[in-house]
């Protein structure tokens, strides 16, 4: 009897993954590399984030702009033209997160990253004003002020031969994000607060730990591990972070007099995310851990992906001298000898705008963005079955000559209107689009503007000789040999 039931545990996992094959037979047709028994492609697309942009990007060129891949039994077609872009994108039955944001759920619940249906309708109605122009404009002060301090820090790796500014603008990033979701100051740039930051950091290395490991994706093997221990710590940390802003807050607030959300003008009072929360109409009443959930997701979509934008625009500045030149002399004829910036001097200063935005095509955010299919849906020849997984490579899409010839070249100019209108509008979506596009997009591009202003402002961004990037892509795209430039000041205007 035992041996029956040990050879019927070790032939499950085969039975298990012939009916997947079964299942989905009606992609057969599409190509990609031949998944093995069980584990499925998990071999070829690599065990380390650089793998796997590397080994991704191959499958591309081999196989065209559709082609699929199966990890352990999910099954995931990876697109990377416009034109299937924009019929996943812009389709409001499809807008359901893939299983590859569910390790995120301990930490951020079903916040607005991941929830779906009503509740995810309901809290994006919700958050948006936290985004309308006014507030924004509101926030400038909170990026002034940790921008200044960016800096200053970064004053004492002048004159260096190389200096990874990955660290400083991440703390940078976290000042920031704090300030704006949560209204508090954390001053993790000045050595506060670093247990907290540390939970952070140490949570999204396991995380991308685990998505890179077959079996500690599994609960049931991730809790036997130690690595499961850390975790726990971790979390308890960031929660009680969160819970402990929250409480303190409400308690504030039932205290002071019943006062408008913001003014006429929109500018005596600075609204975080929190307060807007907290102050929900139509009569719904969030508890501490629906609050949670939002203040956790903003944390986690607006710390390390801002400060991917900006790391990175340091890099091609560094790389392109006459860009950054441009950039710099904009800077100096638009705000000039003021140390903080302005709505307006952000809204003037275009040439900047469409640096930025060349620095998210050839290093977008995010690299990959995931549906799961609510129905059967077609697309050229090939029928796909409903609860399987899309994967919008934009990456991929971003460096593709046909969209963008010389992709490699940093090229600001591709944003010129002209050039614009002559591309599909689905060729470059870096935060996304349709009915779940990035709700952040305006706060993301408002903060990257401010933070290259101020440096710019302040130093000469040089390359090091020799150094590339090791890119990397998990949640985000990382460099993993650090984001290594050169720092000179500038003289004084």
């Amino acid at each position: 009897m035992l041996v029956l039931i040990i050879v019927g545990l070790l032939c499950a996992p085969f039975v298990w993954w012939y009916y997947v094959l079964y299942k989905y037979r009606s992609v057969n047709k599409i190509p990609g590399p031949k998944p093995l028994p069980v584990i499925g492609s998990a071999i070829a697309v690599g065990d380390t984030p650089q793998q796997f942009l590397c080994n991704l990007l191959k499958f591309r060129q081999q196989y065209g702009t559709v082609f699929k891949l199966y990890i352990a039994n999910d099954l995931r077609i990876l697109v990377s033209n416009p034109e299937l872009m924009e019929s996943v994108l812009s389709s409001n039955v499809h807008i359901t997160k893939s299983n590859a944001y569910d390790l995120l759920k301990d930490w951020l619940g079903t916040g607005l990253l991941i929830s779906t249906g009503r509740k995810w309708k309901s809290r994006r109605k919700m958050i948006t004003p936290t985004f309308h122009f006014k507030i924004l404009d509101q926030f400038l002060e909170i990026f002034n002020a940790c921008g200044n301090t960016l800096v200053e820090k970064l004053s004492k790796e002048v004159g260096k031969t190389s200096v990874d500014v990955y660290p400083y603008i991440n703390l940078y990033s976290l000042d920031v994000i704090c300030e704006t979701s949560m209204g508090v100051k954390v001053s993790v740039q000045q050595g506060e607060n670093t247990e907290y930051v540390e939970a952070v950091r140490g949570f999204l290395d396991i995380f991308i730990t685990r998505n890179f490991s077959t079996w500690k994706r599994f609960d049931l093997f991730f809790r036997m591990t130690e690595m499961y221990q850390t975790f726990k710590k971790y979390l308890k940390i960031m929660h009680g972070f969160s819970n402990d802003v929250i409480r303190r807050r409400r308690e504030e607030k039932s205290k002071e007099k019943s006062r408008p959300l913001y003014s006429d003008d929109g500018t005596k009072r600075k609204i975080a995310l929190l307060d807007m929360l907290l102050e929900s109409e139509d009569n719904v009443t969030l508890s501490n851990e629906d609050i949670r959930e939002e203040i956790d997701t903003f944390m986690f979509e607006g710390h390390d992906t801002t400060t991917s934008g900006i790391a990175f625009a340091m890099l091609a500045l560094a790389d392109n001298p006459e860009v950054q030149e441009k950039v710099y002399e904009e800077v100096i004829s638009i705000v000039g000898d003021e140390q903080n910036v302005t709505m307006q001097h952000m809204q003037e200063t275009k040439y900047l705008e469409m640096t930025l935005k060349e620095v998210q095509r050839l290093y977008p955010s995010v690299p990959i963005f995931e549906r799961r299919l609510e129905e059967d849906w077609q697309i050229g020849d090939y029928l796909l079955p409903k609860d399987i997984f899309i994967s919008l490579f934009i990456y991929a899409m971003h460096h593709d000559e046909k969209y963008f010839p010389d992709p490699e070249k940093f090229d600001p100019n591709r944003f010129l209107p002209e050039n614009q209108s002559e591309r599909h509008n689905y060729a470059y979506v870096p935060f996304s689009a349709g009915a779940r596009n990035c709700i952040g997009q305006k706060f993301a591009m408002l903060e990257m503007k401010a933070t290259i202003v101020k440096v710019v402002k302040k130093y000469r961004i040089l390359p090091v000789p020799n150094y590339k990037p090791q890119l990397g892509l998990a949640a985000i795209l990382k460099s993993y040999n650090g984001v290594c430039v050169r720092l000179q000041p500038r003289e004084q205007i």
